[in-house]
């Protein structure tokens, strides 16, 4: 249950990246919201369950997006890793590092992606721009905190259960039984 609510928040996420926050690709003030989903994955689920989420949303990113396929798989791909190795590596509290490390590691995959892709497809690249870049970084990880919340709170409400079966169950008429 778990791993189909996140592909529909992440179905969500997708389409107001590419409608709402996106009035054309090119503009300055479009965080990219599921780059936020990929850390959280990347800090809170398995690895399995983590893959089978990422897998349709790279897909519908391609898709959607209508710039070069296979960009935005790579994208979360890198991230993810990008963020599951960090994690596991770095001694602090988890609560210190995760939001920066998130605008620290979409600003590495990014620089990395653009380096990339100006050797396979250097005629259909924007120049790289720092400011545009660390602006969107920012927007980032401003919509980072309350969209971490979320995905927690959904996360714990998951792992619960959606019907409460211990309320559904039947009691004994033994009261001093439990």
């Amino acid at each position: 249950m778990i791993i189909f609510a996140f592909i529909l928040v992440g179905l969500v996420l997708v389409i107001l990246q590419t409608t709402i926050f996106m009035i054309h690709p090119l503009w300055d003030f479009s965080p990219d919201l599921y780059y936020i989903l990929v850390a959280y994955l990347a800090y809170r689920l398995d690895l399995f369950r983590s893959l089978i989420i990422l897998f349709p949303l790279s897909c519908l990113l391609d898709v959607f997006s209508g710039t070069i396929l296979g960009m935005y798989s790579v994208l979360c791909y890198s991230g993810y890793g990008l963020l599951r190795f960090a994690s596991t590596r770095l001694p602090v509290s988890e609560s210190l590092y995760q939001v920066p490390l998130i605008g620290v590691s979409y600003l590495a995959v990014s620089w990395v992606i653009y380096v990339m892709m100006s050797f396979f497809e250097p005629d259909t690249l924007v120049e790289w721009s720092w400011w545009k870049t660390i602006l969107r970084t920012v927007l980032l990880v401003i919509c980072a905190f309350p969209l971490f919340r979320i995905f927690e709170a959904m996360n714990k409400r998951l792992q619960r259960g959606i019907l409460p079966w211990n309320k559904l169950r039947i009691k004994s008429d033994n009261r001093f039984r439990h």
